[in-house]
């Protein structure tokens, strides 16, 4: 009866310290990698942890997850074995090792369509307006992974932040502009009004039309590629 408590007891002594050394985490891993800085400067996988995704909350992972072959353009969920490195660990190197043990999910990315360089074709009232200099299309550049927008007003330019992206709203930030004053300035006023009430959108036939609060058309645009 000794004999088998003791054995029993080694067991569960074993189970314990299995259970502190292995850890199983569910992990997302975003889309697309972003310049980061470790040992050098260096290419990042952006993770967050937990059963959902908070767009705001994606983290630089600076390691190696062992057996994951990443593909950028997707939206993964991941399970992943987190286990402490043999020691002695090299200063500049995680204490941790990190092992895929399976893919729960895997989805192409819908926000990065957005990804493109716009022809404005109509900002409220104002329709197909040009560059009063150059006579040509005022454009958009919008790029999802770094959640930027670039646009041409007319007279002047605007260069601000995505606040919030998914596959179907779109907030952006107000940006910064240039400041030269011109003779007209409606296509400008128009198209800076309707940065302002952007709060989702819709893509179809290679055209991006931007939507208000209430769903109404504040701004319609036309890819050029």
């Amino acid at each position: 009866m000794k004999t088998l408590l003791f054995i029993f007891t080694i067991f569960l002594t074993e189970m314990g310290c299995q259970k502190e050394e292995d850890t199983i985490e569910t992990w997302w891993v975003n889309s697309s990698k972003k310049d980061c800085t470790g040992v050098g400067q260096m290419s990042c996988l952006q993770i967050q942890k937990g059963q959902s995704i908070d767009p705001n909350a994606w983290e630089f992972f600076y390691g190696k997850i062992e057996g994951f072959e990443y593909e950028a353009g997707n939206i993964y969920q991941l399970k992943v074995n987190v286990t402490p490195k043999e020691k002695p660990v090299p200063a500049d190197a995680s204490s941790l090792n990190y092992e895929l043990v399976s893919i729960i999910y895997k989805e192409m990315d819908k926000k990065l369509r957005l990804t493109n360089i716009w022809k404005v074709v109509k900002a409220g009232s104002v329709e197909n307006p040009v560059n009063p200099k150059s006579k040509e299309s005022l454009v958009f550049e919008f790029n999802a992974s770094e959640m930027s927008y670039f646009g041409d007003l007319g007279c002047n330019t605007v260069r601000g932040k995505i606040q919030d992206l998914d596959e179907s709203n779109l907030v952006l930030g107000p940006g910064a502009s240039t400041k030269m004053a011109c003779m007209d300035m409606s296509s400008e006023n128009a198209i800076l009004q309707a940065i302002s009430k952007i709060k989702s959108y819709q893509i179809a036939d290679n055209q991006l039309t931007l939507f208000d609060e209430n769903g109404a058309e504040v701004m319609l645009l036309q890819a050029v590629d």
